[in-house]
């Protein structure tokens, strides 16, 4: 289908350039209803998605792109209509003009493949969640996939690049059964290698949280507290703090923030050192062909990088990092124990935080938490926190715990404090 779908490309005199990329998935998926397992299917799946840029404008000053998918089966006929379509389609698109990634020979990455069947590695983390089961809360629904994913890249530029990954991903829904009602969460899981110790820490923590809902009531007026955000929470705050440091934000002015610039003023508590990752070795290269590896954005809580896809990168001027599946943050000096020591707000589940730098705002609609006021653990719902960032990054408190996900490694608590509560 590439040796298709590169002819019609070619023989297109209006395209300029174009990008094919190829996906082939081969997943294992099972399903278990009341902890008993209902379905197991295995899924192959191949798309191609091509992208087609034309130039146009005076001296060719933009550079227009426009995508569309392929399936299995697909004419001649129908691939020139396509490309035909998408060419029409770019010169509509007036972005600055920039080169593809060049290429110079073909490379391939591939992760080693796991000795366990995939079902039996399914059914053991099945088993893991479900050891993790009470008399009242249970898993009502649990989905596992097994997936290997071959992804290759191949661009008008001599660019031919091809990677293996595989993952587990695990969506499951505790629930907890009171005498007067039912509640449930959904909590998502995702494994780079299982690790069935970790998988029962999870289990067991998702069990924990869906009790906690069945006892939550009112948060009691306590005014201002000290926040602490977990796993999925500390990764967003982190990703919002960096996220218009990139090319992309110095481009479109959504940050003034140079190189050298403090990021933290003034710290006080733990110096921040955040940037990106791969997601594991095989995982070397983006979306558009970049090579890929780690890069500090901010070290000890100075501005030291900015990072972004190739595109933007040459409209500063600037050489490309790539787009990252990872983030990595460098973690802190201080216990989890110590952390919970004094009163304090454990968020368990948020409805998203925000961040403004401009505005020098912090906050989040909080769905779950645990209030301690010191003596008791008190499970509470429906309140909101804010704050300012620039105090929050100056007096900042990392875990010497750690996570090492997919997508986050570092820190598993931060401690914000002194944030308003409402």
């Amino acid at each position: 289908m590439i040796r298709k779908l590169v002819n019609a490309l070619a023989a297109n005199p209006a395209v300029s350039g174009w990008l094919v990329n190829e996906t082939a998935t081969v997943a294992s998926q099972v399903f278990y209803v009341m902890q008993k397992k209902e379905t197991s299917r295995r899924v192959e799946t191949r798309e191609w998605t091509v992208t087609v840029y034309r130039r146009h404008g005076a001296d060719g000053r933009y550079l227009g792109s426009s995508s569309f998918a392929v399936g299995r089966v697909q004419s001649k006929a129908e691939i020139d209509r396509k490309v035909a379509e998408a060419v029409f389609a770019a010169q509509f698109v007036k972005n600055a003009a920039f080169d593809l990634v060049k290429g110079e020979r073909r490379r391939t990455w591939k992760e080693k493949e796991d000795a366990s069947d995939p079902y039996e590695l399914i059914d053991g983390v099945a088993s893991a969640f479900f050891e993790a089961s009470t008399p009242v809360s249970r898993f009502n629904a649990l989905e596992v996939f097994h997936t290997r994913t071959t992804v290759r890249i191949v661009n008008s530029e001599g660019v031919d690049l091809t990677k293996t990954t595989a993952k587990v991903d695990v969506e499951a829904i505790p629930s907890h059964d009171g005498p007067d009602r039912k509640v449930e969460l959904i909590r998502m899981f995702a494994y780079k290698t299982v690790d069935l110790e970790k998988v029962r820490e999870d289990a067991k923590t998702a069990i924990a949280d869906v009790a906690l809902r069945y006892d939550a009531g009112r948060l009691p007026a306590i005014g201002k507290a000290d926040v602490v955000l977990r796993s999925d929470e500390v990764e967003e705050f982190f990703r919002e703090l960096i996220g218009d440091l990139s090319y992309e934000g110095v481009y479109r002015k959504s940050t003034d923030k140079q190189i050298g610039d403090m990021i933290q003023k003034d710290p006080k508590g733990d110096r921040l050192t955040v940037g990106w990752t791969l997601s594991t070795k095989a995982d070397a290269f983006d979306r558009d062909g970049v090579l890929l590896a780690p890069v500090t954005v901010v070290d000890q809580g100075k501005l030291v990088s900015h990072y972004g896809s190739n595109q933007y990168a040459q409209y500063l001027g600037m050489k490309p990092t790539g787009s990252f599946p990872t983030l990595a943050v460098a973690r802190g000096t201080t216990t989890a124990a110590k952390i919970m020591k004094k009163p304090h707000l454990e968020i368990i589940a948020l409805s998203g935080i925000q961040i403004d730098v401009y505005s020098d705002y912090i906050g989040g609609e909080v769905r779950l938490a645990v209030w301690f006021d010191g003596k008791n653990y008190i499970p509470v719902s429906g309140f909101s926190f804010s704050g300012r960032i620039e105090a929050v990054l100056s007096d900042l408190v990392l875990s010497k715990e750690t996570v090492d996900g997919l997508r986050y490694r570092g820190p598993k608590f931060l401690l914000l404090k002194g944030m308003d509560v409402l």
